[in-house]
């Protein structure tokens, strides 16, 4: 933002050797950068519009957004999918390239007939000039174009599909080396005249196209239908879908993607068959969200046609895991590929539970279910709380597991219900014991109850004899109390007498100390006239005034005895020091604060009774007695 000059329109570029240039915004891109650049004084210019992923420089980062640059590769998706109705209108594919924008301006400028000769050969095919060039001249007039599809956000449905209908050989695969049908990818990819390719679930026209990550696909024409399955279904979606198809057929079974029944009941995302085609197992990349009751009948409809289901989920909270044959996959982490986390688990027969198995690669679990090294089992309602290597318990009706795993499940439910008829054949041993003992014990509590009784009597004779005798007893503790209590009220009467004598001795001394302090302070001031004392004030506000640009305030009281009987000094309402304390009222400052005398002499006079630092007095070397001024 900063190498912007909007009022100049132009921006600077340094190039990679430090060498700065200019390039200039015709009339065009300036009325459109102070729309873009509204509210924002630094960071990027232009923005992806949405948020880093990764740690970035702060240069690279707007503050009042949050959003990162835009990048080279994202500018040139922008611009192709915004020239696609420009590029129609002249029989091709696709949309521009930034290359030939670069390239746009110089041609143009040379069909105008401008003397300057362009940097380079114009591109062919090239579009009409852009608002933003390296030179100043006006914009080339030109229609804007037709109302185009949104571009679709990476976090958004994209158009994107693995399958079409060729005309002569029925559907083809993108995702086969030979589309599944003995064909090239270059003789349905960039042909002409183009191959009337057809959308296998709405019927529109679609064409191939290569990604920037050379992932083969269909997209359809101009002007889809909105109601088409594949435009619902995210990018993230697509590629879960092509992983699955790339394990299928690494297992050596058939793979085909978004296969439709033939009544429309049901389209699987991939659908795996073996060579012989007697098995059939559907995966389904599920992301969106989805119920119980709807995943479970869409989960029958296979059932009832013979086609096995695995659904996969690569979310977090998927609330179905488990109620349907599922697993939860992780995508691929630095060096570890797709991991199936949730779902497989294993029998622990010594702790009676299952344990899920977080730590398995997808390419292998689809291998063992396509060869039934792996099934799904429906949990006993007792061991359905699966144990996760992240401490915790989730509850599963329903896991992917093998036979020897199933039967140790079996073995250990055969073992529990062994120990439960043991338990409950020891619990009617201990129940018949129970009633013969509460039989034997009835008799003695008949006959330990008739001991009590006569206990009881022989008690309360006894307890009377010691009523008696505690009754005397408290009378004799209750006179020795009441002599000990004069005794102790006696004690009390001397002690406050003392205690008063001391604290009237106290006060006296006191009032006697008050005094001499009183004394020596009026002779300490005794020896100052008025105009010493103001010269003295004045030797303590000039260098606060001159040095720390701080007046000195003076407490209006003069010397009180809570400043030692000196004058109080003030900056800033806050104690700065004391002024002429009393020598016999050092003990009344506080340790800290400063003390200002008039000469050398008053300051051994105070540091003398030895209760003050001497490093905390200051004098001015003022003279003892009053000079008189020259008439």
């Amino acid at each position: 933002m900063p190498d912007l000059d909007l009022a100049s329109k132009r921006a600077r570029v340094v190039s990679t050797g430090g060498n700065t240039k200019w390039v200039f915004c015709q009339a065009g891109g300036a009325m459109l950068l102070p729309r873009l650049v509204a509210g924002r004084a630094h960071g990027p210019v232009f923005l992806a519009g949405c948020k880093p992923t990764r740690v970035v420089a702060t240069v690279d980062l707007c503050l009042v957004t949050g959003w990162v640059w835009l990048s080279y590769r994202r500018a040139a998706e922008i611009f192709e999918h915004a020239t696609w109705p420009l590029a129609n209108s002249v029989d091709r594919e696709q949309g521009w390239t930034l290359h030939q924008l670069r390239h746009a301006m110089p041609s143009h400028e040379a069909e105008n007939g401008t003397r300057t000769p362009p940097p380079c050969s114009p591109a062919p095919g090239t579009p009409p000039c852009a608002p933003w060039s390296v030179t100043p001249d006006p914009v080339p007039k030109w229609s804007p174009p037709p109302t185009r599809p949104p571009l679709a956000e990476p976090d958004k449905a994209a158009d994107m599909a693995f399958a079409a209908i060729h005309p002569e050989v029925g559907r083809i695969d993108a995702t086969l080396p030979d589309l599944g049908r003995g064909l090239s990818w270059d003789q349905v990819h960039k042909t002409r005249p183009r191959v009337a390719l057809r959308c296998p679930d709405c019927g529109y026209g679609v064409h191939a196209k290569v990604s920037a990550r050379k992932l083969r696909y269909f997209a359809h024409d101009p002007g889809r239908p909105a109601d088409c399955a594949w435009l619902n279904e995210s990018l993230e979606h697509h590629l879960l879908k092509l992983e699955l198809a790339t394990a299928i057929r690494a297992a050596d079974w058939h793979a085909e993607l978004e296969v439709r029944a033939p009544d429309g009941t049901w389209r699987a995302d991939v659908l795996a068959s073996s060579h012989d085609g007697t098995q059939r197992i559907a995966w389904e990349a599920q992301l969106s969200p989805i119920t119980n009751e709807e995943i479970q009948e869409r989960t029958e409809r296979y059932r009832a046609e013979g086609i096995g289901v695995c659904w996969v989920s690569p979310g977090g909270k998927a609330l179905w895991l488990g109620a349907v044959p599922s697993v939860r996959v992780q995508e691929p982490r630095e060096d570890r590929p797709w991991t199936v986390v949730d779902g497989p688990a294993s029998f622990s027969f010594e702790h009676g539970t299952w344990i899920a198995v977080d730590d398995l690669e997808l390419t292998a679990f689809i291998r063992w279910v396509l060869h039934g090294q792996t099934q799904v089992h429906r949990v006993r309602p007792r061991y359905r709380n699966v144990w996760f290597a992240s401490r915790s318990w989730r509850r599963r009706p329903l896991v992917w597991t093998t036979s020897p795993h199933v039967d140790t499940e079996t073995r250990h439910e055969a073992m529990r219900q062994r120990q439960e008829e043991r338990k409950r054949q020891r619990e009617e041993q201990e129940r018949r014991a129970e009633q013969q003992r509460k039989a034997e014990a009835e008799a003695r509590r008949i006959e330990e109850e008739r001991q009590r009784e006569a206990q009881r009597q022989e008690q309360e004779r006894q307890r009377k004899i010691w009523e008696a005798e505690q009754a005397a007893r408290w009378e004799e503790q209750q006179r020795q109390r009441a002599i000990e209590a004069e005794q102790a009220r006696q004690r009390r009467e001397a002690e406050e007498r003392q205690r008063q004598e001391q604290a009237r001795a106290a006060e006296e001394q006191r009032l006697r100390q008050e005094q001499h302090e009183q004394l020596v302070a009026g002779q300490w001031w005794a020896v100052l006239s008025p105009a010493q004392v103001q010269e003295l004030r004045d030797a303590v506000a000039e260098p606060l005034w001159k040095k720390q640009a701080t007046r000195a305030e003076f407490d209006a009281q003069g010397a009180s005895a809570d400043s030692a009987y000196g004058i109080a000094i003030y900056t800033r309402r806050r104690l700065h020091g004391i002024l002429r304390p009393s020598p016999a009222s050092l003990h009344r400052l506080p340790p800290v604060v400063l003390i200002y005398v008039r000469n050398a002499r008053e300051a051994h006079q105070l540091t003398d009774t030895g209760n003050v630092d001497p490093g905390r007095v200051i004098h001015f070397n003022l003279p003892d007695h009053e000079q008189m001024s020259l008439i």
